[in-house]
C-alpha cells in the first residue's frame, strides 16, 4: 500500500497544472514531492543517516453552498541502498515501528464564508503553541476543530479544540495519530491577531491543555522603517505556564513564566539579528514548546528552551539575499545560540548553517547544517555528553 501510494505520488506530479485541473473539474488535486537526506554525528552514541523520498498528495473539492472536503495522503519511502539499517538508521523521516510509512495527514469538512471559516477534522494549524513546524519530510497536522473570524478590521478571532497529533514532533511514532498527553481530552485554543495600529502587530492566546498545563502567550513586534531599503523590527513576547495534574495523578512538571525580546535590523539584502528569552520556574519545573516548535524568538534549528529551567538563551543571526549577487531565489542564513540552566548546570550552544534555494516557483532545495556543543556533557541520555550534528539536504516539488 505504502509503495502504490508512492507511485501515485510521482504519477500526479508529472502531470502539467493544466492536466491536473482539467482532471479535478469539480474541485482541485495538487500536492508536493520531497526528497530528504538527514544525517546524526553523535558524541556517544552511533552515527545515522536515512535518505527517503515521499511527500503528500492531496484533493480538495469544489465548494458547495459554502462547505468543501479536503483530503490528503501522507508518505514517506525509505531508500533502503542510501540509508543506515540498524542502530544507523535515523529515524526523522521515518516511523520507528515501521520504518516507511502512509497515513492520512489531512481529512477535513470546510465551511468558509467571507467573515468566518470552520474546519473539522485533521488538518495544519499554525498558532504559536500548535503549528505545522515542517523542518523534515511532513508537517505537524492536528484532529481539531477550528474556527475564525475576521469581520473586525484587521482583526482575525481565532478558537477551537485539539484532540491528537501527527508529525515530527508529536513523539516516537511520527506516523501516529496521538492524544496530547497521556490520559489528555485535549485542549481548548482561543486567540486572536491585530494589525489596526501601522507597523505594529499584537496577539494573544491562551491554550488549556488537559494534563499539560494552561498556557498563556502574548506577542508584539513594531517595524520602524528608515527608508525603503533600511528599517528596524523591535519585537517581545511574554508566556506563561500553569501545571495540570498529569494522568499518573502527579504535578505535569511544565510551570513557570518566560519572556523574551528580539531587534533585527534589515538593510538591503541583508539582516542582522539578535534575540533574548529569560525563563523561570520553581524548583523541578520547565517551560515547554507546546504542541510543535513553539515561538520562542531563540530557538535554534534544534535546541530551544523547551525543557528547561531557569533558563537563559540568546541568539544572534545574519540572512543574506542573495539575488542583489544575481542568484534569485538564494538566501543564507547563519545563527548561534548559546542556552544556560544554572539548576541544571547544563550550558548548550548551537551554530546553525542554512541555505535555501527557489528555483522556480514549484522546485526548491533547503539545506542546513547544525552542530550542538554540551558544554557540561550532561545533557545526553542519563548525564552523557549530548553533542552531536545534524545535516538535513531536502528537495521539494509542488504540483
Amino acid at each position: 500500500m505504502k509503495k502504490s501510494v508512492l507511485m501515485s505520488l510521482a504519477a500526479v506530479a508529472a502531470l502539467s497544472a493544466e492536466g491536473i485541473e482539467a482532471t479535478s473539474a469539480a474541485g482541485k488535486a495538487g500536492g508536493e514531492v520531497r526528497a530528504v537526506y538527514v544525517s546524526q554525528d553523535n558524541e556517544i552514541a552511533e552515527d545515522t543517516y536515512t535518505t527517503a523520498i515521499g511527500g503528500i498528495l492531496k484533493y480538495e473539492t469544489a465548494a458547495w453552498n459554502d462547505i468543501k472536503l479536503g483530503a490528503g495522503a501522507y508518505v514517506s519511502e525509505k531508500l533502503g541502498f542510501a540509508s543506515g539499517s540498524g542502530d544507523k538508521l535515523n529515524y526523522d523521516v521515518l516511523s520507528s515501528k515501521n520504518g516507511s510509512y502512509a497515513y492520512v495527514g489531512e481529512a477535513y469538512i470546510d465551511y468558509s464564508t467571507n467573515d468566518f471559516s470552520l474546519r473539522i477534522g485533521r488538518q495544519l494549524i499554525d498558532t504559536p503553541f500548535a503549528d505545522t513546524d515542517d523542518i523534515r519530510m511532513h508537517p505537524n497536522t492536528f484532529e481539531s476543530v477550528i474556527a475564525s473570524y475576521g469581520a473586525i478590521e484587521k482583526t482575525t478571532l481565532v478558537g477551537g479544540y485539539i484532540t491528537r497529533w501527527v508529525g515530527y514532533d508529536s513523539g516516537d511514532d511520527i506516523s501516529e495519530f496521538k492524544k496530547l498527553s497521556e490520559g489528555s481530552n485535549g485542549a481548548v485554543v482561543i486567540g486572536f491577531t491585530n494589525e489596526s495600529v501601522e507597523n505594529l502587530a499584537v496577539q494573544g492566546w491562551y491554550y488549556g491543555a488537559d494534563k499539560v498545563a494552561d498556557i498563556y502567550y502574548a506577542d508584539a513586534a513594531y517595524a520602524v522603517p528608515f527608508n525603503e531599503t533600511v528599517g528596524l523590527e523591535i519585537s517581545a513576547q511574554y508566556a506563561a505556564f500553569d501545571e495540570k495534574t498529569n494522568a499518573a495523578g502527579t504535578d505535569s512538571g511544565s510551570d513557570g513564566i518566560v519572556y523574551g525580546f528580539g531587534v533585527s535590523l534589515n538593510a538591503g539584502p541583508m539582516s542582522i539579528g539578535a534575540a533574548y528569552n529569560r525563563g523561570s520556574n520553581d524548583e523541578g519545573k520547565t517551560l515547554s514548546n507546546g504542541f510543535g516548535g513553539g515561538p520562542f524568538m531563540t530557538s535554534m534549528e534544534e535546541w530551544t528552551i523547551d525543557g528547561m529551567e531557569d533558563v537563559k538563551a540568546y541568539q544572534v543571526s545574519v540572512a543574506i539575499d542573495m539575488a542583489g549577487a544575481g542568484i534569485e531565489g538564494l538566501s543564507l542564513t547563519a545563527l548561534y545560540g548559546s542556552f544556560k540552566s544554572a539548576p541544571s548546570n547544563t550550558e548548550v550552544r548551537e551554530i546553525d548553517v542554512i541555505a535555501t534555494y527557489e528555483i522556480n516557483e514549484r522546485l526548491g532545495i533547503d539545506m542546513s547544517y547544525a552542530t550542538i556543543d554540551d558544554r557540561n556533557n550532561n545533557t545526553g541520555d542519563g548525564g552523557t555528553d549530548g553533542g552531536y550534528s545534524r545535516f538535513l539536504a531536502r528537495m521539494s516539488y509542488n504540483f
